[in-house]
């Protein structure tokens, strides 16, 4: 621990670190000469920002280059360059742009010291630019306006990236790869236990109000070895400031069940949607402080939401039906409420769910001086939402299972920016975060009781029905405390820029997570419930001297160097090194068992200090030689990431030595379920449990690293006739280190004939349907054992095209076509490592191939357009509009039920017979069989096989939304604006267009699985005529109605409907 805090004090007192091509800012920079040619050293150069009179300062250097870093994002910019002897111009520039630099050249004439000419540019080109290398996306104030969004998020915006391909995932990477930062800070929720923002596990809403955004960049593949912390893509946004102009608004946004559509599949005319409610009330202000000295700003903003979850019961109506009666509800209902003194509560629906979210910004901005600013900013949220309901086709849970989620949030970051001589620059920052999320259940603590019942109309299978508080909220709570620590320094030699930077960051976690605390028990009948005999019973308990939460701490030192040197006015070239080295101080738990049961490994031995090693270069290329009208850029280096740290918090919460672990699959007999959730049964306790108490464990390898990617980008820009600029672009990204999961607690038993790896005992379960597995385990003192590593398999690609033209009329479009593959091992979507292993789709669960990646999106095509009319002196009217049309989803095809033995299902991918004898089809209907076969591209292509992961694909989908806005000018440069904002347009011309459906977690069950052929089964069915060539064939039964699309997709009933939203504003 004492190597490790010198080290990161050693880092710190480093005069060190990399101007981040203005994480937060931007620059200006030029040349001034005389009417010759010839370099002016020594020319005062003077930029003011027109609205704050912010001024930045220097000279010309003996080249007669001039550097002007940190600049306030924004405009309009005067910029004035005195010489003794020659005339003094002013020159204006439009706008500076977030991580962008504007070339302003001067010519000076001999002369008196008066003035010259204001000539005018235009803002910095963000494409025709030499700082751009990577792929970049700019969304700028004037985007965030007129962009259609009802959600108020990140998200809603960055799908303006031609490589968003599934949310918030870039190029196909995973959204836990991503990070999002503002105002230099880290706003990722760290820990991921949802996609990249805090809370975000809940749907809390967003940690920042849109309205507090000044602007933002979404880069893929930036070459500047400053930008770090992803694989995937990173979103770097900053906060409005004030000015000298006391400035504000205060908004009204709203949308209800009156503001949203129908839909019709099939002719069938969805319901009404139930009554809800959404309400965003906010206010901006700033100004100054002390004029052209202190300004201020704050934003606060006030979410209010009422939802429904519309499933229900059959015969209620509801799009999304679950094939259960009242009748098989009410019976749960009086068992658990009479007999064991609990209410479920109600089955009712639509089921009204809350969610609340309140949120402060405040920021100040302080100009020292002409060479030093200072900026601080502090931001706090108040979230909380109903979850833990959950209503489809084949799931339904009482409303008493709901818990509350509750987040908070502190965060503070102070920034200097200092110029210290003409050649040199500094920026230090300083991050503070406090995270505080936490499960609360309101109603009656009672263990999770599943009943698993066959469905009560003519489907085939079977269904479930939950009570009781959900297995994962019984004791789960999570504090994140996060520091950054950045100091950046770039030295300016002639047409070098060095640079040289350390970036550092501190974690420190205290997570509650005991899965089953309370217990949990399923049940396969209605009366297996009243008599308490439960067939799968788990629980978690805490052992003598364990410890209830897990506590560590996280650390993360970088160094890095950088040289950006400008061969000519046409080339520049970008090459560094980064070096980041992640720690964990705390070691976890030893377990003495461990080391024998699997040598090599240990409980208290974590991955720390792997050193990740990240070069890089870019180029920029003019090919028109200072024309800008043709432009080649690329580049190819290292990108580090940060795994989710839940996926290090597994190894110290599953150590096997804080807690016991009960996890039986098999009938216990009548009385075994305890309803006191503070007294469940253990070995100690019950003699109908194993005596040995088993456990859990999760292993990290010791040479396990952090996410790394290797990326290559190329790109070419052009001016086309008729002022349209067209981008080809191609981004590749292949796996370095990447993640993989396994359990080394299984022992191979056997194998198939076609050579799936069998781990355990299987027999067909009557009650399911289908097999049931009992696996083999190495060591019986554990139930899994699952261990992360990593792996270089995997890749990501896209190729976009791009259009776009910005009409002197107020009109723009801009059109895209996006070309995807993504590829990995593991999708890595759980914040469990036991889930990540087990719902892979796989032939070998302890030996995962490569596939299409869950977040790939196969074609994408983007349009963008938006009009501004200024039809009267008070009047202006903007319309926007986008249409995003994608490839649908990846999926697969699996077994319903263990096909492997390993206990577990949903995670075992067919096998695809090419003829009638290869399999033994038990619901002898091989015709439609085959004909499903034959009628699926996606299976055909595999016959005689084991299907791959994800072949098979959810329709195409449209989208396109709407914007208009009235702006009507008062008095004193106030106006009020009125917005209409309208989700899935297509579905308000034709209802059956803009539908959405898609299969549940990226898989279709599509046969039942029930067992291997053994001597038995021959033997006990001598009607089949089987033999010792048919031993260890696949038994399988396949339902044709389980093939229609009313029971393999699930219909988005909010997502298909056009909805409404409207907005008031009124500015001043």
């Amino acid at each position: 621990m004492k190597r490790y805090l010198l080290l990161f004090v050693a880092l710190l007192v480093l005069p060190i670190s990399v101007f981040a091509q203005g994480t937060t800012s931007g620059s200006i920079e030029g040349t001034i000469t005389d009417v010759t040619g010839e370099p002016l050293p020594g020319a005062n150069v003077v930029a003011v920002h027109m609205p704050t009179g912010t001024e930045y300062g220097t000279s010309t250097r003996v080249d007669g280059r001039y550097t002007l870093r940190n600049v306030r994002v924004g405009g309009p910019y005067e910029v004035r360059v005195t010489f003794i002897g020659f005339n003094s111009q002013i020159k204006e520039i439009t706008r500076v742009e977030l991580g962008e630099r504007v070339t302003m050249d001067f010519e000076l004439e001999e002369g008196s010291l008066e003035l010259g000419e204001i000539s005018v540019t235009a803002v910095a080109d963000q494409v025709f630019n030499s700082d751009r290398t990577g792929a970049r996306t700019n969304i700028s104030s004037e985007d965030i306006a007129v962009t259609p969004s009802v959600f108020r998020s990140l998200g809603d915006f960055t799908r303006l990236t031609p490589q968003v391909t599934s949310g918030n995932s870039f190029g196909g990477a995973n959204d836990r790869y991503n990070n999002i930062l503002v105002d230099g800070a880290t706003l990722n929720d760290v820990f991921g236990l949802g996609d990249a923002t805090p809370g975000s596990q809940a749907g809390v809403g967003s940690p920042l109000s849109i309205d507090a955004i000044a602007e933002f960049n979404v880069d893929i593949a930036p070459f500047d070895v400053t930008n770090n912390g992803f694989t995937g893509g990173q979103v770097n946004a900053i906060t409005k400031s004030g000015t000298n102009t006391y400035t504000g608004s205060v908004y009204f946004q709203t949308r209800n069940q009156s503001l949203v559509g129908n839909y019709e599949i099939d002719g069938d005319e969805s319901s009404d949607f139930p009554d809800f409610t959404e309400r965003y009330i906010g206010l901006n202000v700033g100004g100054p402080i002390i004029e052209d000295k202190l300004f201020f700003f704050v934003n606060a903003e006030f979410k209010r939401e009422t939802s429904p979850i519309t499933g229900g019961i059959l015969g209620s109506g509801a799009t999304n039906q679950v094939n259960f009666e009242a009748s098989t509800f009410d019976q749960i209902a009086n068992i658990l409420e009479n007999q064991y003194g609990y209410d479920p509560g109600a089955y009712t629906s639509p089921l009204d769910t809350e969610t609340n979210n309140d949120k402060v910004l405040a920021k100040l901005d302080w100009n020292i001086n002409q060479d030093h600013k200072l900026s601080f900013r502090y931001n706090y949220v108040d979230a909380i939402a109903d979850r833990g309901i959950s209503r489809g086709t084949s799931s339904f849970t009482f409303s008493n299972r709901q818990y509350d989620f509750n987040s908070k949030q502190n965060s503070v970051v102070a920034e200097l920016t200092s110029r210290i001589s003409d050649n040199a620059f500094n920026e230090a920052r300083v991050v503070y975060t406090a995270i505080r999320d936490s499960r609360d259940v309101p109603s009656q603590r009672f263990p999770s009781v599943t009943l698993s019942l066959p469905y009560d109309d003519d489907r085939s299978g079977f269904g479930s029905i939950n009570a009781g508080v959900e297995r994962f909220s019984q004791a789960n709570g999570l504090d994140q405390d996060l520091i950054e620590l950045t100091n950046n320094f770039t030295y300016i030699s002639g047409n070098h820029e060095f640079t040289l930077g350390t970036s550092n960051q501190i974690f420190t976690f205290d997570n509650l997570f005991v899965q089953d605390a309370f217990g949990t028990y399923t049940f396969r009948g209605i009366d297996d419930l009243a008599d308490g005999n439960p067939f799968d019973y788990a629980h978690s308990y805490l052992l003598p001297g364990g410890s209830p939460t897990a506590n560590f701490t996280g650390m993360q030192f970088g160094l890095y160097a950088q040289d950006k040197w400008t061969v000519n006015n046409s080339l520049t070239l970008t090459y560094g090194l980064r070096i980041d080295i992640p720690v964990l101080p705390d070691e976890p738990t030893f377990n003495p068992l461990v080391p024998t049961a699997f040598p090599g490994y240990s409980t208290d031995k974590i991955a720390s200090g792997n050193i990740l090693w990240a070069p890089r270069v870019g180029f920029n290329w003019d090919a028109s030689q200072g024309q800008r009208t043709t432009q080649i850029r690329g580049g190819a280096g290292i990108f580090s990431g940060t795994p989710p740290f839940v996926w290090i918090s597994n190894q110290y919460s599953n150590t096997g030595v804080d807690y016991g672990r009960v996890s039986e699959r098999n009938y216990l007999g009548d009385g075994f379920f305890s309803p006191d959730p503070d007294n469940q049964p253990t070995p100690s306790t019950s003699g109908q449990l194993d005596p040995i108490a088993t456990s859990e464990i999760n292993l990290i390898a010791d040479d396990f690293k952090y996410p790394q990617s290797l990326k290559v980008n190329l790109a070419v820009d052009q001016e086309l006739p008729y002022g349209i600029r067209g981008t080809l672009e191609g981004v590749y990204s292949k796996a370095i280190n990447d993640v993989t999961f396994s359990n080394i607690n299984l022992v191979q038993e056997g194998t198939s004939a076609y050579g799936r790896p069998i781990y355990g005992d299987i027999t067909f379960n009557s009650n399911f349907g289908n097999a049931s597995g009992t696996p083999s385990r190495l060591d019986p003192n554990f139930t899994n054992a699952i261990l992360l590593e990593n792996t270089n398999d995997g890749y990501q690609y896209s190729i976009t095209g791009e259009l776009e033209k910005r009409f002197e009329s107020g009109f723009f479009t801009r059109l895209s076509y996006t070309y995807n593959r993504a590829t990995n091992v593991n999708n890595g979507t759980s914040s469990r490592a036991i889930s990540n292993w087990q719902y892979n789709e796989n032939v070998d669960v302890n030996n995962a191939k490569v596939g299409t990646a869950d977040f790939e999106r196969r074609h994408r095509i983007l349009g963008i357009a938006s009009y501004r009319l200024d039809w009267a002196e008070r009047f202006n009217t903007t319309f926007s509009l986008i249409y995003d049309g994608r490839s649908g989803s990846p999926y697969s095809y699996i077994y319903r039920g263990d096909a492997n033995g390993d206990g577990r299902f949903d995670n075992d991918l067919l096998y695809v017979p090419a003829e009638q004898g290869e399999v033994v089809l038990m619901s002898n209907n091989w015709n439609e069989f085959d004909e499903f076969i034959s009628g699926t591209d996606a299976l055909n292509d595999y016959r005689g096989g084991h299907v791959e992961r994800n072949t098979d694909r959810e329709e195409w989908t449209n989208f396109l939304d709407f914007k208009v806005s009235q702006q009507v000018q008062t008095f004193s440069g106030q106006s009020v604006e009125f917005s209409a904002t309208m989700l899935n347009v297509l579905n308000l011309l034709n209802p059956e267009w803009g539908v959405r459906q898609g299969v549940s977690f990226n898989n279709h069950q599509a046969v039942d699985f029930w067992q291997y052929v053994d001597q038995d089964f021959i033997d006990n069915n001598p009607g089949l005529g089987l033999g010792a060539d048919d031993l260890d064939k696949p038994v399988v039964f396949f339902d044709p109605a389980e093939q229609e699309d009313e029971n393999k997709f699930n219909v988005s009933d909010f997502g298909s409907r056009w909805q409404m939203q409207f907005t008031v504003k009124y500015n001043f």
